[in-house]
């Protein structure tokens, strides 16, 4: 993995599809979005006074060690967006670049007209963005998304676990990343994007969801035991 600066002189992992050769997959992300960060959580040593704006602050001191923790993470990927964007000026500083929507939820890119979505894993965290609503979702690879296949996945479905070719964990931990990844994308809640968002088709690079009458591409990434989906609501799936 390739070392970068960070934001003020500390030091971050930028997975660089180039020199991770196991994250198969990342280099077609990158050309159904307007940009894209992945970066390792367990390098990221944040100085919150530098890094948050006042709203992200006050937010920031409302949660407890670990959501705080991802929560931090998420900044520091949005506003490594926001300036692969170049939606800031350089001299603009971190604590400028305000990434929590009106709600203080939803992530933002400043006042810019970009949609951005992030996510986060165990020990890494992405964040997308582009000018077409979006949604990405990251997961480790485990038996997790097996055991609870039943509560996201019709019962109908239940042969995507195997006709997919990438056996049971693999291809019900896409499952549940295309679900978060599409509530994203459509501005749904998690349990309205089981009901309403069907997949059609579970495939190891790119997979197809029906939603409203449409159907939509969703891209896959792979790699160190986690698996990454993004989708942009633009990406109609083409007719076969």
């Amino acid at each position: 993995m390739r070392l970068e600066p960070t934001m003020h002189s500390r030091s971050h992992k930028l997975i660089d599809p180039a020199d991770s050769i196991d994250w198969q997959g990342i280099e077609e992300l990158k050309t159904v979005c307007s940009g894209i960060v992945l970066l390792q959580t367990e390098a990221l040593l944040p100085t919150e006074k530098e890094l948050l704006t006042p709203r992200e602050a006050a937010r920031a001191e409302e949660l407890g060690p670990r959501r705080r923790k991802a929560f931090l993470a998420a900044r520091v990927a949005l506003k490594k967006l926001a300036r692969q964007l170049d939606l800031f000026s350089e001299d603009t500083p971190d604590s400028g670049i305000e990434t929590l929507g009106p709600d203080r939820v939803k992530p933002c890119l400043g006042e810019s007209d970009f949609y951005c979505s992030v996510s986060h894993a165990n020990r890494f965290v992405v964040a997308v963005g582009d000018v077409h609503p979006i949604g990405v979702d990251i997961e480790v690879v485990s038996e997790k998304a097996v055991r609870i296949w039943h509560l996201f996945m019709p019962s109908k479905n239940s042969d995507f676990l195997l006709s997919s070719g990438l056996g049971p964990k693999r291809a019900a931990t896409r499952a549940w990343t295309i679900k978060e990844a599409a509530a994203k994308a459509f501005d749904l809640g998690l349990s309205e994007a089981i009901r309403e968002v069907e997949i059609v088709l579970i495939g190891e690079r790119s997979s197809e969801i029906r939603h409203g009458g449409k159907t939509y591409s969703v891209k896959h990434a792979e790699g160190e035991g986690h698996v990454l989906s993004l989708l942009t609501r633009l990406r109609q799936a083409s007719p076969p």
